[in-house]
């Protein structure tokens, strides 16, 4: 295999340019295969439709359906096209690729497992928990501060939305979703826009408290706040440097210029 050769195949191509498939099924990935390999596996019914797939350019794994380019149709006859020359600079890498075949830890392990048992268990239990107790705490200022009470009862529905969706986020990455990566990044910013959009509606309601009261309110606020800053950074950054992440859904292109990885 020839530098340029091997370069083409790095990138997702073979010898003639034409892009290569990835199948991810029986919660492993296979590949890499060439077009008229992958239709010669759905002639024989090795893989499906439904099967996700990925090549090169996409950001997520997508049913073979979708990615295959559709076939000519019967009888019908175009000339060869000519053999592209391959150029010389290097493509771009993909947003995600396909999962590394390096050593080291892969799978739903570790802190990532963490991750997942938090939005799914730990985190419901005890957020429900304090909901619960600062309602009870809050009940003897309801009658002299209604906007109190709505504000609360604005911010208890928001968050046990986030709380939801948070589970079902655990859910899938600890299923094994080949977009885990994708799914909880997705997760980290819609959890962290939401509580800054849920906590400045929730001031606007608090119009009629008075100074001293609406004082502590907005330093409860700015202390979550915080803490909801440091969650997603710690996140977020291990979602780009985790060796177990990267094994498990490939490179992320963020990910390659920063310092080593952690697993």
């Amino acid at each position: 295999m020839t530098t340029v050769t091997a370069r083409q195949h790095a990138q997702g191509f073979n010898e003639n340019m034409q892009p290569l498939i990835h199948i991810f099924q029986n919660n492993s990935q296979e590949g890499p295969y060439t077009i008229a390999q992958v239709r010669a596996m759905l002639d024989s019914g090795t893989v499906s439709p439904s099967t996700l797939a990925w090549k090169a350019g996409m950001l997520e794994w997508t049913p073979l359906g979708t990615v295959l380019p559709a076939s000519p149709s019967p009888g019908s006859t175009s000339p060869m096209a000519p053999r592209i020359t391959p150029p010389t600079a290097v493509a771009p890498i993909p947003v995600s690729v396909a999962p590394s075949t390096t050593s080291g830890p892969r799978g739903v392990g570790g802190w990532l497992l963490f991750f997942c048992v938090a939005l799914t268990i730990v985190g419901p239990l005890l957020s429900f928990g304090h909901m619960s107790s600062a309602w009870e705490e809050s009940q003897p200022a309801f009658e002299r501060f209604p906007s109190f009470m709505t504000a609360i009862v604005w911010e208890n529905v928001c968050l046990t939305t986030l709380l939801l969706y948070g589970l079902v986020v655990g859910c899938m990455i600890w299923s094994g979703n080949p977009n885990g990566r994708v799914i909880a990044k997705r997760y980290l910013l819609i959890r962290l826009y939401g509580f800054i959009g849920i906590e400045i509606i929730a001031l606007f309601l608090l119009g009629d408290l008075p100074a001293a009261a609406l004082t502590v309110c907005v330093g409860g606020i700015l202390g979550t706040g915080l803490r909801e800053v440091l969650y997603f950074l710690i996140w977020w950054l291990y979602f780009k440097k985790s060796k177990r992440v990267r094994n498990t859904y490939g490179v992320d292109a963020g990910a390659l210029a920063g310092p080593g990885p952690v697993s």
